[in-house]
């Protein structure tokens, strides 16, 4: 090689070397609040000490809640298999993030684009509970921290954004915000009554509010996107059900979507559709995307069940993905069926959930708001969208 070419080739490894290092002086924030802050962005804790809003210890809170300062529900942790070396990317807010389990078992959040080239590290793997970009084999801990470099000399201190993460219920929460999840605690939407920050923090073994009554047993947990912006998803499945309160819903006349399934799948849709009457008995909204509601399947006249009506648990989750993208999880939990009944017909029990919810989208995208459709849960949307 000639010396222009290798003065040529320092000169881009330097350069390069400076990007990465850059990369880490940014994840650790030497010029803020040094190591220790940094590792602490890196975990999603912000040290909210200076902030006049905030006043710990004494009962008072931030007055103005920001639309990231909830706990988001991303992912049913049965998507998240550890056994499997799963890892679920997703987009909240316009950024891209990825989830993966560590060694332990403990998940992670991390941004889903590698510090050294910005590849997405989801078209990667996790190997021994790290997630690997595919690129050239850089791999994150569940911390965010950059621990291997295989192209490159390694350069200590190198940090992912990385969000933090509890799961419980079923679920794996992030928190979007800026702010110390902490400091709202008690304090819920400004205007729109509480969220389920202590129950998100509650310890012990005790189901929370995620999880299905006693009685009820979780069926089928699938995950949909839908090119509609999420205030109005919300709003029109709030107002598809509510509307369905006095009006039944008339199902069984419906055209054939490309969402039928066949077999087992079409075959428990079409007793459903045709022996019983789908009336919701409550709707739930909770800031700030999750709508929970119980459907009773009316048995009609002749119908299946010698008369005895049944309940659906439904759980919408309506994340804010991208500006005009949501993406939404189901889930259904019934008590007409026995523990391990939702083992035993393989895909069967999903394939039902995601007609169901591919069909209220349908009704989503091309429905119209009716304006004087009101209800609890439909009023407490619209202060949280209005002022929260």
């Amino acid at each position: 090689m000639s010396s222009s070419s290798s003065a040529r080739a320092a000169s881009r490894g330097g350069a390069r070397g400076r990007r990465v290092r850059a990369m880490g002086d940014r994840a650790r924030g030497r010029s803020h609040r040094g190591r220790r802050g940094a590792r602490a962005r890196a975990r999603g804790r912000v040290d909210a000490s200076n902030d006049a809003d905030v006043h710990r210890g004494t009962g008072a809170v931030r007055a103005r809640r920001d639309e990231r300062d909830y706990w988001f529900p991303v992912c049913f942790s049965s998507a998240l298999r550890f056994d499997k070396g799963a890892s679920v990317p997703f987009d909240l807010f316009d950024v891209p993030w990825v989830l993966f389990r560590g060694k332990s078992g403990d998940v992670g959040c991390v941004k889903d684009e590698c510090c050294h080239r910005a590849c997405p590290l989801s078209l990667g793997k996790v190997v021994d509970g790290r997630i690997q970009c595919p690129y050239h084999g850089w791999e994150y801990e569940t911390s965010g921290e950059c621990v291997k470099m295989p192209s490159c000399r390694f350069l200590k201190n190198v940090y992912s954004d990385s969000l933090r993460v509890i799961e419980r219920d079923g679920m794996i929460f992030v928190w979007a915000g800026e702010s110390d999840p902490e400091d709202f605690i008690g304090a819920g939407s400004a205007n729109a009554g509480e969220s389920w920050d202590e129950d998100v923090y509650e310890a012990g073994e005790e189901a929370g509010m995620f999880t299905p009554r006693d009685g009820f047993v979780t069926m089928a947990e699938v995950t949909a996107d839908v090119k509609v912006d999420s205030n109005i998803v919300l709003e029109r499945l709030l107002d598809i059900t509510e509307r369905a309160r006095r009006v039944p819903v008339s199902v069984k006349n419906r055209q054939r979507t490309p969402y039928e399934k066949a077999d087992a799948t079409k075959l428990i849709s079409k007793v459903l559709r045709i022996g019983y009457e789908p009336m919701p008995q409550s709707v739930v909204f909770k800031p700030s995307c999750v709508i929970a509601s119980t459907i009773e399947l009316r048995p009609k006249l002749g119908g299946a069940g010698g008369g005895k009506p049944m309940l659906v648990e439904q759980l919408h989750v309506c994340l804010p993905a991208k500006p005009g993208v949501t993406r939404v999880l189901f889930r259904m939990a019934f008590d007409f069926v026995p523990e391990g009944a939702q083992h035993a017909a393989g895909d069967t029990w999903n394939n039902l959930a995601m007609q169901v919810l591919q069909e209220e989208l349908e009704d989503v995208r091309s429905g119209s708001l009716k304006s004087e459709t009101a209800s609890a849960a439909i009023d407490t949307f619209r202060i949280f969208k209005n002022g929260a």
